[in-house]
């Protein structure tokens, strides 16, 4: 009994409001708020995630889900024939797409992972929401990119930048050092 009458009288109270314009000053005051002066791109969200830090703990490249230590017969299974094959520092890559594996040259098992982010225009600032502060922020002498590194226990992700604060254009995984 006390359910129905509570319904009633917040049904009497919304008509009454509606009735008197009161309704669609509600609705103009909602859509008045001041809007953030920075917005995050529409990729953000679904592209960079904490995810990316959680299963980098585990060895695991978020965007393809592939681990470090595959060999190069797993990840061809998974991903099908690369688009581009060739060496690198004596060992072997496999190309896809936007996304390169590279293999030792000890033992041909997957040892770092790099993506081309660049179509994404993931800023700096957006990459520390989404994954926290990098432990590490730097010039890398050798490339000329900004980086910017996250140490996840045996393994390290480190996203490159043109200049400090510039768009991310790529990202690496790969067994810490």
């Amino acid at each position: 009994m006390m359910k129905f009458i509570k319904f009633f009288l917040i049904g009497y109270m919304v008509s009454i409001l509606a009735g008197c314009g009161q309704g669609d000053s509600i609705v103009m005051n909602i859509e008045e708020l001041e809007r953030p002066s920075s917005v995050v791109s529409a990729a953000t969200p679904s592209f960079l995630s904490f995810t990316w830090i959680e299963k980098g703990f585990n060895g695991v490249f978020a965007p393809s889900d592939q681990a470090i230590g595959k060999s190069q017969a797993e990840v061809v299974a998974q991903l099908g024939e690369p688009n581009e094959k060739g060496s690198y520092e004596g060992g072997h890559f496999y190309a896809y797409d936007r996304t390169t594996y590279i293999f030792s040259k000890k033992d041909d098992l997957l040892e770092a992972i790099t993506m081309d982010i660049s179509d994404y225009r993931v800023s700096a600032d957006e990459m520390k929401r989404a994954l926290g502060t990098p432990d590490r922020s730097e010039i890398d002498e050798l490339s000329g990119y900004w980086t910017y590194h996250y140490e996840l226990d045996d393994y390290t992700l480190y996203f490159e930048a043109h200049d400090e604060g510039s768009s991310l254009e790529f990202v690496w995984f790969m067994k810490s050092k």
